[in-house]
């Protein structure tokens, strides 16, 4: 796979086979996905192949194109309790840097993950599919987000609840990046 951290290893594996396993459970192709999700059909044979290092952005776009939760894509799963430390929890790249914390099953889904927003840098998001909600707590620095036509300017300790199947985005604001808990609501998992 070519990398040294076996956290993130294990992630590539369970990227390569969870997106395997949604996209032929649902009759696509690699092209029918390519189509759905924006991204590329080699990229997408290539994180099968588990060759590939996907964004965080590639993976929302694929989740969404699948109609599954992020974690859906990035999670082994776990047939009993397992204990992960803070530092075993690997982080997916890109524009912003995102980490699931955790999964909360039982009728919908409530994914935690912890993002870190850079500074200087605008994260434009693509609505998630009809239902999901996501509900922000602010830990560190200062971000403008929300529905783009409602952004609100958080502070360390806000907490924002928004719709997230409509546009939305993500900006640090001042000279640090900001770090945040999302949690991501899906109706059904």
């Amino acid at each position: 796979m070519g990398t040294d951290n076996p956290a993130m290893e294990e992630v590539i594996r369970a990227v390569a086979a969870n997106v395997r396993a949604l996209r032929t459970a649902r009759g696509m192709s690699l092209g029918d996905l390519a189509s759905a999700s924006g991204a590329g059909k080699a990229t997408l044979s290539r994180i099968e192949a588990e060759q590939g290092n996907p964004t965080v952005e590639t993976l929302y776009a694929l989740a969404d194109a699948l109609g599954v939760p992020f974690g859906a894509l990035t999670a082994e799963a776990a047939p009993e309790p397992r204990h992960v430390r803070a530092g075993d929890v690997p982080h997916v790249g890109g524009s912003i840097e995102a980490r699931v914390l955790t999964q909360i099953a039982g009728g919908a889904l409530v994914e935690a993950l912890e993002v870190t927003f850079p500074v200087g840098q605008v994260r434009s998001a693509s609505p998630h599919p009809a239902g999901v909600s996501e509900h922000l707590l602010l830990t560190d620095g200062r971000l403008r987000a929300g529905p783009v036509d409602a952004l609100a300017e958080l502070e360390p300790g806000d907490v924002l609840h928004f719709a997230g199947d409509v546009p939305h985005e993500y900006t640090a604001l001042g000279d640090q990046p900001a770090r945040a808990i999302v949690l991501m609501a899906y109706p059904s998992a």
